[in-house]
């Protein structure tokens, strides 16, 4: 039994998951995954705009979707996504949060989760990251303790995320391969969420680059993205991030100066006029005029790419592959 303080705390450790509405894009403004988010329409989003549509038990709807696929490709993007899509309550979970030291403490979070969103107004979404953490293969040398946490998550996942109709189950893993048969079976649909392809690596450099002076030629951005092959969608982030810092790193061993419409604001040149003194870190606070660095250059993204290799290897892809041929699907 839990008593009235003990449930009230739980209560609150669960209701602490739930991630405010608004802080999530549309599943259109994903850039690329087109057979994911195909897929996700059709398994959530359409059953839950159009319920007439999937009456009986012969026509119902998936309630436990797993994505896979290398870290960084955008599994928790494509979550947060589909819940705004239906405007549903969506609970981000990981491991950390359903995880105690204290004995017996991981099945009360487990079954509270369940609970919580079964009992809350309106759909809900429960997308629990990392799920290889808890899910990993049994075997007869585990202990007690992790074996109850596994028994109890089954429980769940096969009562409350299937009997709810208002209750969506997704699970993201970067090891499928990690997970538990039992748990696999669970899982009604199993969408790879792949690297970007060429067209969704322009559309994801560009897109980092939107706010900031970019001096890259259609012939330029198209070699950056044959050099990104096998890039992540993270990795291209931290490429960019990289590359929007060069000129600023630039900047500081400059001598010389220009000046620009106005007469206040200060601009580094590739032809060098003087104007101001070296900029140092002592003088940075004292100048009375604004300073800018160049454009990023495809110099800046070359010096960006040797800090910033790709974190997806060949061998990881080539076992994603064989999963997806075995037990699950691209999109």
């Amino acid at each position: 039994e839990v008593d009235n303080d003990e449930q009230h705390r739980l209560q609150a450790a669960i209701a602490a998951t739930i991630v405010p509405k608004g802080s999530a894009c549309l599943l259109s403004q994903v850039i690329g995954l087109h057979e994911a988010k195909q897929s996700l329409r059709e398994a959530i989003i359409l059953p839950a705009l159009h319920p007439h549509l999937f009456t009986g038990k012969s026509a119902s709807p998936w309630k436990r979707i797993l994505l896979y696929g290398p870290p960084g490709t955008g599994k928790s993007h494509l979550a947060k996504a589909v819940s705004k899509e239906i405007q549903s309550t969506f609970y981000c979970v990981s491991s950390s949060d359903l995880l105690s030291s204290w004995f017996g403490e991981s099945e009360k979070l487990i079954k509270e989760l369940f609970r919580h969103a079964t009992n809350r107004p309106g759909t809900s979404v429960v997308f629990i990251d990392e799920v290889d953490s808890i899910c990993r293969q049994r075997s007869s040398r585990e202990e007690e303790g992790t074996r109850r946490i596994k028994t109890e998550l089954l429980t769940q996942m096969e009562g409350a995320a299937s009997s709810d109709p208002s209750l969506f189950l997704l699970c993201a893993t970067n090891c499928p391969w990690d997970l538990d048969s039992a748990f696999l079976r669970r899982f009604q649909k199993r969408i790879y969420i792949p690297l970007p392809d060429e067209e969704a690596r322009l559309a994801q450099l560009k897109m980092h680059c939107a706010e900031t002076s970019c001096g890259l030629t259609t012939d330029q951005w198209a070699e950056l993205v044959q050099l990104t092959e096998g890039y992540s969608g993270s990795d291209i982030a931290n490429l960019v991030l990289g590359a929007l810092f060069e000129p600023i790193r630039h900047m500081q061993l400059a001598s010389h100066w220009i000046h620009t419409a106005g007469g206040s604001r200060g601009d580094l040149p590739h032809d060098k006029v003087p104007h101001a003194p070296p900029l140092t870190h002592g003088d940075a606070l004292q100048l009375t005029f604004q300073v800018h660095p160049n454009d990023v250059s495809m110099d800046d993204f070359l010096a960006s790419l040797k800090n910033h290799p790709k974190t997806v290897n060949l061998q990881e892809l080539a076992k994603f592959e064989t999963f997806t041929a075995s037990h699950g699907q691209v999109g």
